[in-house]
C-alpha cells in the first residue's frame, strides 16, 4: 500500500466535515480532494466553495515584566474600563434614538394622569346632578299592532321621548313592525279561552325582557278582558297597566251593566230585550218588533262581555241563523238602534275620573268620522263615569257609542242615548296630538273634516307603515281586519 494511503483514508473519513487541511500532501496517484458546495442567497444562483471559519484574532499578551509593573494601575483603572465598555456598547445607539420618544410618551402619560383625576371627579358630580334632572327613556308596550290608533299612539310616545315596544296577535298584519317609532315588535299567540293565563305569561315575558314601565292595551283585535287578566302579572314586574281590573272591564263591556248605570244616573236608554233561549227570540219576532227599526243582538253577561260579539238582526225570522249558544249562562240582548246622529268617543280615565274626551261624528254619506267639539257628549261622559262604582280605581281608555235622538222621549232633557261601550283605544284617538295640550290643538284643525285613516297612517318622518299597508295589499284587502271573537268556556273564573 502506498505511503499516502493513511492520509487518503483520513480525508475520506472527514468527508462530512467538508473541510480539508492545507498541510496534507497529495500524491500523484491520489484523486483530487472533495470540495463542499454551498448555496449563495444572492439574486443570482451560484455554487461557490465553502471556506473554513476563521476564529477572531486575540491581541498578543504583554511581556511579563510590563504586566508586573502595570498591575497596580490596571487593577485601579479596571472599573473605569468596564464603565467605558458599557457606554460604548452598540445597544446604547438604539437607546439614544428611542429615548426622545420615550420621554415624550412618558410626559404625555403623566400629563393625562394629572388631568384625568379632576375630570373624573367632575364627571361623577355631573352624573349625580343629571340623574336628579333627567331620566332614561322609559319603555312603553302597546298592543294591537295592526290598528291605526296603535300606530298613532306609538308615534305620540316616540315624540315624547319614550322607547316603544309593540306586539300583535298571530294572523294579523304587523303594521307597527314597519314604523320608525317602534323599537321592537313581537308576535304573541291568540288568547286561548281554555288557558287565558297563557296570554298573560306571554306579556309578562316581553315586559321582563324589555324592562317595560307602561302597558297601553289598544284592545282592537282581542277583548280587553284578557289584558285585564294580565294586569296583576305585569304589575309584579314593575309594569303599570293603563286598563281597569277584570271585574270593571266586564262591567263596562256588558250591555246590561251599561243600561243599569245609565238608569242609575238618570240617562236615557234605548229599547232592549233580554233573551236567554230560542223561544225568547221567536217570541220577539212574533211581536213584530223586528220591523220597527234596526236591531242588534249583543252578547251580555260576564261571559258575553269577554267575547264582545254583536250581530245585526234580520227583519224576517226565516233569515235568522244564529250559531251561538243562547242560555241563562250566556244571555244576549237585542238593542233597537235609535234614529239620529251617531257619535263615537274616546275617553281617557284616570283614577276613576274622565280627564280627556275626544268626540267624532259618524258621517254615513262620506263614510268616515268627523271630529267635533260636543259639550253635551262631554257632560254625558262625566255624568256616566261619576255614577260608576268600580272595584278599584279605574285608569284606561273607554269608547262610548252614542246616538243623538231626533226627538226626545221619556221626559229626559238629554237627547244622547248610549248603545254600547268598549274598553280600549278607538279611532277618535287619531285626533289626539302629541303635545301636552291634549286633543284641543288638533281638534281645531280637523273640525268638520272627515278623518281618513289613510292620512293617519302617513307621516313624513315615518312613511313605511303607509307604503307597507297600502302598496302590498289588494284594494279590496286594504280594510283593517275586524277582531275575531273568542269562545269562552263556562269554567273560566272572573
Amino acid at each position: 500500500m502506498p505511503a499516502c494511503a493513511p492520509e487518503y483514508s483520513r480525508l475520506a473519513r472527514s468527508n462530512t466535515e467538508l473541510v480539508f487541511s492545507p498541510r496534507v500532501k497529495r500524491c500523484s496517484h491520489q484523486p483530487p480532494p472533495f470540495t463542499a458546495l454551498r448555496r449563495s442567497f444572492s439574486s443570482t444562483f451560484s455554487l461557490i466553495p465553502e471556506e473554513r471559519a476563521i476564529s477572531p484574532e486575540r491581541p498578543p499578551p504583554l511581556p511579563r515584566f510590563i504586566r508586573i509593573i502595570t498591575w497596580g494601575p490596571r487593577l485601579f483603572l479596571r472599573p473605569l474600563f468596564v464603565l467605558l465598555s458599557l457606554i460604548s456598547h452598540p445597544a446604547w445607539k438604539q437607546i439614544l434614538v428611542v429615548l426622545p420618544t420615550l420621554w415624550i410618551a412618558a410626559s404625555l402619560f403623566i400629563f393625562w394622569k394629572c388631568v384625568q383625576a379632576p375630570i373624573g371627579i367632575l364627571r361623577v358630580i355631573g352624573r349625580a346632578i343629571s340623574s336628579n334632572q333627567s331620566h332614561q327613556p322609559r319603555t312603553v308596550l302597546i298592543s294591537g299592532g295592526s290598528s291605526a290608533q296603535a300606530l298613532h299612539l306609538a308615534r305620540n310616545f316616540h315624540s315624547a321621548g319614550a322607547r316603544v315596544v309593540a306586539f300583535e296577535i298571530e294572523g294579523h298584519f304587523s303594521l307597527l313592525k314597519y314604523s320608525a317609532a317602534v323599537n321592537k315588535f313581537y308576535t304573541v299567540p291568540r288568547p286561548n279561552p281554555a288557558d287565558p293565563l297563557a296570554y298573560a305569561r306571554a306579556l309578562k315575558e316581553i315586559a321582563e325582557r324589555e324592562s317595560v314601565v307602561f302597558y297601553i292595551p289598544v284592545s282592537s283585535t282581542t277583548p280587553a278582558y284578557y289584558d285585564a287578566l294580565a294586569k296583576p302579572h305585569l304589575e309584579l314586574v314593575g309594569c303599570q297597566c293603563f286598563i281597569p281590573c277584570a271585574r270593571d272591564v266586564v262591567t263596562l263591556d256588558d250591555p246590561l251593566e251599561l243600561m243599569r248605570v245609565c238608569r242609575a244616573a238618570g240617562l236615557p236608554t234605548p229599547q232592549f230585550w233580554v233573551v236567554v233561549c230560542d223561544e225568547d227570540v221567536r217570541a220577539w219576532y212574533d211581536s213584530g218588533a223586528s220591523k220597527e227599526g234596526r236591531h242588534y243582538i249583543v252578547s251580555a253577561g260576564a261571559r258575553g262581555a269577554r267575547d264582545r260579539l254583536r250581530f245585526v238582526m234580520p227583519e224576517d225570522r226565516t233569515q235568522f241563523r244564529f250559531p251561538r249558544e243562547i242560555s241563562l249562562e250566556k244571555p244576549w240582548v237585542i238593542l233597537r238602534e235609535p234614529k239620529g246622529e251617531k257619535i263615537i268617543t274616546c275617553t281617557t280615565l284616570k283614577e276613576s275620573r274622565a280627564v280627556n274626551n275626544v268626540t267624532c261624528r259618524v258621517d254615513s254619506a262620506r263614510k268616515g268620522l268627523v271630529p267635533q267639539k260636543d259639550e253635551e257628549a262631554d257632560a254625558w261622559v262625566q255624568r256616566f263615569v261619576s255614577n260608576l262604582a268600580p272595584a278599584r280605581s279605574m285608569t284606561g281608555h273607554v269608547s262610548f257609542r252614542l246616538v243623538r235622538e231626533e226627538h226626545t222621549t221619556n221626559g229626559h232633557n238629554s237627547r244622547l242615548v248610549a248603545i254600547g261601550a268598549r274598553v280600549g283605544v278607538s279611532l277618535p284617538y287619531l285626533c289626539q296630538a302629541p303635545s301636552r295640550c291634549g286633543h284641543r290643538a288638533t281638534m281645531g284643525k280637523l273640525l268638520d273634516t272627515v278623518l281618513d285613516t289613510r292620512e293617519a297612517l302617513f307621516a313624513f318622518w315615518d312613511p313605511l307603515p303607509y307604503c307597507a299597508y297600502y302598496q302590498s295589499r289588494l284594494p279590496e284587502q286594504r280594510r283593517l281586519p275586524p277582531p275575531e271573537p273568542c269562545k269562552t268556556p263556562p269554567n273560566v273564573p272572573l
